[in-house]
C-alpha cells in the first residue's frame, strides 16, 4: 500500500508559555492554500526503564503524581535532559528512583507519547543484571519502590483506576519478546 502525504509549510512558530519542563509553541502552516494554527507541547527525548532482577521480579516505582492526584505504579522513567544521551539518562534515572546501575541496558523500542499534542519521544529499555547502590530521588519526587513478578505487575496494572501506559507497554513488550 502506498501512503500519499501532502507536505505542509511552516509559515510561523512562536512560544506561547515556558515552564521548568516544557514549552507551549503554537505554530502556523499552510496546507491546500488554508492555514492551519496547531499548539504543540515541546518535551523532546525521555526514557523508561523496566528493571528485571535475576530472579525474573521487576523493580517499579509507586510514585504521587500531581496531576492526577494519585499514587502511580510506574517504571523509573525521566528526560533525556541536553547533552546526555538515552543511555546515559537511563543509567541516571535507574540508579536515582530505584537505587540500581544496569550491567546489562537494551533498547527495545522509541515511541512517541502523544503525537496530537506534543513532540515528546520515549525511548523504552530494559535493564538486566541490576546491582543496588541506594537511592536519590530529584527533591519533590515521591517514590517508593515495588517490586512484582511480570504477571503480577500485569495484574495490578489492570486492576488500578490509574494505569500508566509507558509501564503497561513496557512490561507488555518484555513479556511478548521474552515469549518469543
Amino acid at each position: 500500500m502506498l501512503l500519499v502525504v501532502e507536505e505542509l509549510t511552516l509559515v510561523s512558530e512562536s512560544v506561547l508559555c515556558s515552564g521548568r519542563r516544557v514549552k507551549l509553541v503554537q505554530k502556523t502552516y499552510l496546507h491546500s492554500g488554508r492555514t492551519v494554527l496547531r499548539d504543540v507541547v515541546r518535551f523532546g527525548e525521555a526514557v523508561a526503564i523496566l528493571p528485571v532482577k535475576d530472579d525474573g521480579n521487576l523493580v517499579l516505582v509507586n510514585q504521587y503524581r500531581v496531576p492526577v492526584n494519585d499514587w502511580v505504579l510506574e517504571v523509573p522513567a525521566g528526560r533525556v535532559e541536553p547533552g546526555e544521551d538515552i543511555v546515559s539518562a537511563a543509567r541516571r534515572e535507574l540508579r536515582e528512583e530505584v537505587g540500581y546501575e544496569a550491567g546489562e541496558l537494551i533498547k527495545v523500542a522509541s515511541v512517541y507519547t502523544a503525537p496530537g499534542y506534543s513532540d515528546e519521544v520515549l525511548h523504552i529499555l530494559t535493564a538486566k543484571k541490576l546491582r543496588f547502590v541506594g537511592a536519590s530521588p530529584e527533591p519533590g519526587e515521591i517514590v517508593k519502590t515495588v517490586e512484582l513478578s511480570v504477571d503480577e505487575a500485569l495484574k495490578t496494572l489492570l486492576n488500578s483506576k490509574n494505569v500508566d501506559a509507558k509501564t503497561l507497554l513496557a512490561i507488555l513488550l518484555f513479556k511478548m519478546l521474552r515469549n518469543a
